[in-house]
């Protein structure tokens, strides 16, 4: 706290409260007036703030963080002591002038009063400062003296320093808090981050932030689940065979290999006997005439559109004996009619051929074949709730069926009803393949291997052979999870 108008009028407070240049009294026209001298706690005058200069009155209370000073005047009718009514500015809580309390005096300039023995007049401000046990405060000089500003008629103002009479004090209790934490390491490391310059501080911090995100994108690298990502490795699949492609090809989302216009696959169609090759595959993401299968450039129908039940179901497609060219290379194409111009996305996966050699027999025995089949594969389905494979056994012979009456150069009407027959029972198979699959991942997620490992047990029942891809997605889940 600065107090008069020269160096020699400083006053010291031993306070961690109190700025280094904290307060400033003067006066003016025979006023005092307080400034606070841009200090950081600031200075409240009368527990308002203290902005610019603010004269100051008999009683008035100025705080300067944990010290508070109370401004009386006391006049002087002559040099050699105080009158009746001077009255003292004191800390709260302070002993009276009378007690034994060591007292520092510092002069300045006072208020001009005139006084009817022709002498001077003087006002005296007392102000206590910061009282503690140890260290001592100090005064500005080792020793205070006097000092004499040039005024008309220097007036002694004394600034009385106390020590404390018991009990730590605020600035006791911050520096032991201060101690305690200069002990510790994160108090080591906070008075350095302190010490830092502003441009340290930035430097450390654009290296952190560097060193979490490389972090961050190392845990999503390292750790993403791989499941369902597939990318193109090695040259692109052009070839059919007796095996599944796991590739994908399209456009869109899980696409393998993009095709957004079309994808064709080459393969040869080789067998001692008479046969019938079936296209197997998976299909999604596909309306209704959007993508169109060609056998030798020779139209055999359209890929199904995507059920509200399954969209990732498993389609079969007879390839016409009659397209087939023997012993030579066929090419069959899966042709997205709407791309472009248009970006539709759609996906096909898991493409594999099987080739089935039919009887050689007279069109009416083929026929008479075909006939048994139906009518076993009708007796299963009416029976599909007694047994759990009966559904299945409907499927196998309906789709028998079919193969048989594929072997006809004309279809009988016969052909049109296993057709439609067959295409229902599919959507039987897969709403229970579904349901059971989606058992099987909730009880996975549940951590409830058992159940998890029956409904397995339970999909073996009701798809009992390879021929449908539920049975063999069983398999391959129970060795995923070691069931």
């Amino acid at each position: 706290m600065r107090i008069g108008r020269t160096s020699e009028n400083d006053v010291v407070l031993s306070d961690a409260s109190v700025s280094r240049r904290h307060l400033r009294i003067l006066s003016r026209s025979g006023r005092y007036f307080a400034e606070d001298l841009g200090s950081a706690q600031g200075t409240l005058l009368n527990g308002q703030s203290l902005t610019g200069e603010q004269a100051l009155k008999n009683g008035d209370r100025l705080s300067l963080g944990s010290v508070e000073l109370v401004f009386k005047a006391r006049l002087f009718m002559g040099m050699d002591g105080p009158d009746d009514d001077a009255t003292v500015l004191r800390k709260p809580g302070e002993m009276s002038a009378d007690s034994s309390r060591a007292e520092t005096e510092v002069e300045m300039p006072a208020l001009q009063l005139p006084s009817s023995s022709g002498s001077p007049a003087r006002t005296v401000v007392e102000m206590p400062a910061f009282v503690a046990e140890s260290p001592p405060v100090r005064a500005a000089a080792p020793a205070p003296a006097p000092v004499r500003a040039a005024a008309p008629a220097p007036a002694p103002v004394r600034a009385a320093v106390a020590s404390a009479s018991s009990g730590p004090t605020a600035a006791d209790r911050a520096r032991q808090r201060r101690r305690a934490r200069a002990e510790t390491l994160g108090g080591q490391l906070a008075s350095w981050w302190s010490e830092l310059p502003i441009g340290g501080k930035g430097a450390l911090l654009t290296l952190a932030s560097c060193f979490l995100l490389g972090m961050g994108v190392t845990f999503v690298v390292v750790f993403h689940p791989q499941e369902g990502e597939v990318g193109p490795t090695g040259p692109e699949p052009r070839t059919l065979g007796p095996q599944p492609l796991p590739d994908s090809f399209g456009l869109g989302e899980g696409v393998t290999w993009t095709r957004p216009d079309m994808k064709s696959f080459d393969f040869d169609f080789v067998s001692p006997t008479r046969a019938v090759a079936v296209l197997h595959y998976q299909a999604s993401g596909i309306s209704l005439e959007e993508v169109h299968l060609s056998l030798n450039t020779v139209s055999v129908g359209w890929v199904p559109a995507d059920l509200a039940t399954s969209s990732e179901r498993e389609l079969q497609q007879i390839l016409p004996p009659s397209l087939l060219e023997r012993d030579k290379p066929n090419q069959l194409v899966f042709d997205n009619v709407r791309n472009p111009p248009g970006q539709d996305g759609w996906r096909v996966w898991n493409p594999w051929l099987e080739i089935i050699p039919v009887p050689e027999l007279p069109p009416e025995k083929l026929l008479e074949s075909a006939r048994t089949y139906v009518a076993r594969g009708r007796d299963f389905h009416e029976r599909r709730d007694v047994s759990a494979e009966n559904l299945f056994m409907s499927w196998r012979d309906y789709r028998s069926a079919w193969i048989t009456l594929e072997a006809l150069d004309d279809k009988p009407d016969l052909y049109h009803d296993v057709r439609y027959m067959l295409g229902q029972v599919e959507a039987e198979l897969e709403q229970q393949c579904g349901k059971l699959m989606l058992d099987f991942q909730r009880s996975i997620q549940l951590k409830n291997r058992r159940r998890a490992a029956a409904t397995l047990e339970e999909v073996k029942r009701r798809f009992p052979t390879p021929a449908h891809r539920c049975h063999n997605l069983a398999l391959d889940k129970a060795s995923q999870y070691e069931l």
